[in-house]
């Protein structure tokens, strides 16, 4: 087999062109692995982040739970209180029309006590009188 000049230059031209191919595909993986590195780290820090965020959120959630529960807790406080007002105001006044006289029946009619708590306050001040002139 003869070698011809046209054939060396062909065979040396191909033989540069694949090693171009092979130096270029290197290059080309290379970079392909850079990328998919940081790609990797990027995906590691957002699933972090992703992961903070959820914790927040649960902490958050509970946060939330624990002011609801105290509202809660200081409505139903606060309606007692008024309740509690309501029957206090009902017996200061009653207290102060039996003072001035009032019998049981007048007690319920007008503060919206019961019979027995009527009787009880008139005894009572039926006692405190008498314990009061006794100490006279």
């Amino acid at each position: 087999m003869l070698l011809t000049p046209a054939l060396i230059i062909s065979v040396t031209f191909v033989v540069m062109l694949c090693g171009c191919m092979l130096a270029l595909s290197v290059h080309v993986l290379r970079k392909i692995e850079r990328l998919q590195a940081q790609l990797d780290k990027d995906m590691k820090a957002l699933r972090g982040e992703i992961t903070a965020v959820g914790r927040g959120a649960i902490g958050l959630g509970k946060r939330v739970k624990l002011v609801q529960d105290r509202l809660q807790t200081t409505e139903r406080r606060q309606e007692d209180l008024e309740y509690k007002d309501v029957g206090d105001v009902a017996i200061s006044h009653a207290n102060k029309l039996v003072q001035m006289g009032a019998a049981t029946e007048e007690l319920v009619a007008t503060c919206g006590l019961s019979k027995a708590e009527a009787t009880l306050l008139t005894l009572m001040h039926s006692r405190s009188k008498t314990a009061g002139r006794s100490a006279a």
